[in-house]
């Protein structure tokens, strides 16, 4: 027998393969700690996007390392309200960062929408009055506040931050902004007539008229958990506007509150003089005389109707100009870090005090606003038939800032209908600058410029510049996109009101 035939074997015979060693399974609880932590900061993405519930059911360990982010950014309805208490248990409270109360109101207000959104509110504190103080440098609780109905677009109010602007810079010009303006307008939805009656008739299985027999005018609860209030413009809906006053008098701790209140107020029987106070005046006026000492950042904007119209109506009237004074007197009391107040007054009542160089303010008034760093405002004198009235508010807008010690951005603005303007200036380690855009040529007179130059020497700066540039004329159109033109370096407008401004244009 050859040696090549002993080699060979039968057929049928397969040659036997070597054993590959299979790895062993390993058991969550049996992993190293470091390593588990990694896993779930590698979901952490997920978790943000919705998915933790069903992540938190993979075992008692995950859920138990889950919950804080369970329970960490909370969407409450009208019917879950009563549910909030059994389900957010003693443990549980800590985690709790954020709540979004989404009220959905009727097609057409009426007083039984008072009465849930009052009691709901009313139960709600009541329950985080209960809750026990915080640990040092532990959170305080955001709560935003947004009514919707069914005739609104379908895709409104679906979140706090449209998908669409999810970690887009509103203060700076980009693709994402501006396929957000170039959207044709959105007509609105026309509820059927089932939404409309089954949301009329929608009942407060919870509501107990027997012990709450004065919901509608008593003082809601008292809560010190709550720090940032946030109430964004509701889709024309000034519904809000009535409630401001309580909700500020039951929050003594608040250090952010962002108000923006729907100007189309007047549309239903509110006129700007002739028919009475302006209620967005009014709840301004009581959110300013019971604002707490506490008060960090202060963001007021009145979606202005002349971003939607060109019938040129007034909005500046005796009210207004009390109402800018307040603010500046009552922000010199309070001390805040920010402040952004656009449309519902104007800056040249702001500086009031100012218009001339000797200050005329009274003795035993406090004059300056220590703490402020950020101030923006809009004015009526920005537009190209006032530009001769531009100078005095920038001196008196200079004279101010020489009694703001921390000043690092002072923004006045003002956008309509085809043009905007907007006056900058800046502090910081590098120096001083003014700066000056608009739809229309203007240039910094001399006075301006000594004046400005002056007040950054008061901030402890040398190093000054000014300049002046033109928007051109395809970049402009309806005012919400000269806003995103203007680029004000502090975000006065959030994203979702940007989107509720787009929907805006067909208000009527």
């Amino acid at each position: 027998m050859t040696r090549k035939s002993a080699d060979r074997r039968p057929r049928g015979l397969k040659r036997k393969r070597s054993q590959v060693p299979q790895p062993s399974k390993i058991n969550w609880a049996d992993m190293p700690l470091e390593l588990r932590e990694m896993i779930l900061e590698a979901l952490e993405d997920s978790l943000q996007g919705g998915k933790t519930a069903s992540y938190a059911s993979v075992c008692k360990e995950w859920n138990r390392i889950l919950e804080p982010y369970i329970f960490k950014r909370l969407k409450l309805s009208l019917k879950r309200i009563q549910e909030f208490k059994k389900i957010v248990t003693d443990r549980r409270r800590p985690f709790v960062q954020f709540i979004w109360f989404r009220f959905e109101r009727a097609v057409y207000q009426d007083e039984l929408d008072n009465v849930k959104f009052s009691y709901a509110i009313f139960h709600l504190f009541q329950t985080l009055s209960e809750w026990g103080e915080r640990n040092k440098g532990h959170p305080g609780i955001v709560l935003e506040l947004s009514a919707f109905s069914v005739a609104d677009p379908w895709h409104s109010m679906k979140d706090t931050v449209p998908k669409e602007l999810k970690d887009v810079d509103v203060t700076e010009d980009s693709d994402a902004l501006n396929t957000m303006y170039e959207k044709s307008p959105l007509r609105r939805m026309r509820g059927l007539s089932e939404e409309a009656k089954s949301q009329q008739a929608m009942s407060i299985s919870f509501y107990r008229p027997l012990d709450f027999p004065s919901v509608l005018e008593m003082p809601f609860p008292t809560v010190h958990l709550i720090t940032d209030l946030t109430v964004r413009r509701q889709m024309h809906s000034g519904f809000f506007t009535r409630y401001i006053g309580r909700l500020i008098k039951a929050l003594p701790r608040l250090e952010f509150l962002t108000f923006e209140p729907s100007s189309t107020s007047f549309l239903q029987g509110h006129g700007w003089g002739g028919l009475g106070l302006n209620p967005n005046i009014q709840a301004v006026e009581k959110v300013l005389n019971q604002i707490p000492f506490s008060i960090r950042r202060l963001q007021l904007f009145e979606d202005d109707i002349s971003l939607y119209s060109n019938n040129g109506r007034s909005r500046i009237g005796t009210d207004r100009h009390a109402l800018g004074r307040l603010v500046a007197n009552i922000s010199q009391e309070k001390e805040p870090e920010a402040l952004a107040c656009c449309f519902i007054i104007d800056a040249s009542d702001f500086f009031a005090d100012f218009w001339a160089p000797q200050i005329t303010r009274a003795p035993d008034k406090k004059l300056g606003w220590t703490k402020l760093t950020s101030l923006v405002l809009t004015s009526s004198l920005i537009t190209p038939s006032s530009t001769g009235r531009v100078p005095a508010l920038l001196l008196a807008a200079a004279r101010a800032a020489r009694h703001m010690p921390s000043l690092e951005i002072m923004e006045l603005y003002n956008a309509e209908t085809a043009y905007g303007g907007i006056f900058t200036y800046i502090h910081d380690e590098e120096g001083s600058i003014i700066r000056w855009e608009s739809s229309w040529k203007w240039e910094f007179p001399s006075e301006v410029i000594w004046i400005w130059k002056m007040t950054a020497k008061v901030h402890g700066t040398d190093i000054f510049d000014h300049s002046s540039d033109r928007i051109q004329k395809r970049d402009l159109g309806w005012p919400g996109r000269i806003i995103s033109q203007l680029r004000t370096r502090v975000t006065v407008v959030h994203p979702f009101t940007y989107c509720n401004m787009m929907n805006g244009l067909n208000h009527m």
